[in-house]
């Protein structure tokens, strides 16, 4: 989080040019008026839970297996994930006819190993996400292409088009808010709203305060391994943010704001009792402008006639089955 901001490291990462690429490939997801009771503020969410393979993952697995050469394509790629990179890699390649090795956690969601394995992925099963990293890479070292779910160039081009779609269709916004894990989707987002706004945005990460890695790694300057991770928002906690996203976050995001589980989960409640199907990871965002987590001279002088113009997206639709029907069933 600079003041002196120098985006020149990252000239080759480019969100315009993989929106071109990957247009009626994915699906170019609504704004949605969100009411948060505050007439301060009038919330729009980007619906990335509406995305092909549920997820805003599917942008940045096109991007990557569509550039693929043709040595590379005959080797398949491979990638570790706790569900919806799995799912939106698998997705990809088997659309470009490519074969997929998915490594994920057993504790994943049951339905996201399903579905990999329907698109025709390869699933490998590990102990955990951090033993989930170290499988995938000794089969990328095999020779098969690591598609890193966030710590590459390209996962990161293509989860920026979804700023490129936001502030096309709402050039009036003011603050923008971004679901963090490992920090592809905040960093490709980030770096095209700064290129195209400058100052002009407030742009803030939501985390979950049980595994603050992006903040943690903003602070030192490389990515931080969480020696503990409590949150149980999957999809939200690697053991660590990738090294390219905390440089890129580091020249483009005012600030991370940690939200609880519990916040996280009330937010997604809300978004399902407005019709959306979104799994916990998706609300984060919601959750920091319906906890009054703003910062607070965001909010001054705003009201009814002047309300705070924000934009929070919900990066994902792939709840677990079971914890969707309590969520309902408990409305």
């Amino acid at each position: 989080m600079s003041s002196a901001r120098d985006l020149s490291s990252f000239a080759s990462i480019d969100p315009v040019a993989a929106t071109a690429r990957i247009a009626g490939a994915v699906t170019r997801t609504p704004l949605l008026e969100v009411d948060v009771g505050d007439p301060r503020v009038r919330l729009r969410a980007k619906l990335e839970n509406r995305q092909v393979t549920g997820a805003f993952k599917a942008r940045g697995a096109w991007n990557n297996v569509s550039q693929l050469s043709g040595d590379e394509r005959a080797r398949g790629v491979v990638a570790c994930s706790s569900g919806n990179h799995g799912k939106a890699l698998a997705w990809a390649a088997r659309e470009a006819g490519v074969a997929a090795t998915i490594v994920m956690p057993q504790d994943a969601y049951p339905n996201k190993i399903a579905a990999c394995r329907e698109l025709g992925a390869e699933v490998v099963l590990s102990a955990d996400r951090q033993d989930a990293d170290r499988v995938a890479s000794e089969l990328a070292a095999e020779g098969r292409v690591f598609v890193h779910p966030y710590d590459r160039a390209g996962t990161i081009e293509g989860a920026g088009t979804v700023g490129v779609e936001l502030l096309e269709d709402w050039p009036e916004v003011e603050v923008v808010v971004v679901p963090v894990g490992g920090g592809g989707l905040i960093a490709g987002t980030s770096l095209h709203l700064r290129r195209a706004c400058g100052d002009d945005v407030t742009i803030l990460g939501a985390a979950p305060a049980g595994a603050p890695s992006l903040l943690r790694g903003l602070a030192a300057g490389a990515p931080v391994a969480l020696e503990e991770i409590t949150t149980e928002v999957q999809g939200l906690c690697p053991t660590a943010s990738g090294a390219l996203n905390v440089a890129v976050c580091s020249q483009t995001l005012d600030g991370v704001v940690l939200v609880e589980d519990e916040e996280i989960l009330a937010a997604q409640g809300h978004l399902v009792r407005m019709g959306e199907i979104v799994e916990p990871a998706g609300g984060a965002a919601v959750a920091v402008v319906r906890e009054g987590k703003l910062p607070a001279q965001l909010l001054e002088g705003r009201g009814l006639d002047d309300p705070l113009r924000v934009c929070c997206v919900v990066s994902g639709g792939n709840p677990d089955p079971a914890q969707l029907s309590a969520l309902r069933d408990g409305a």
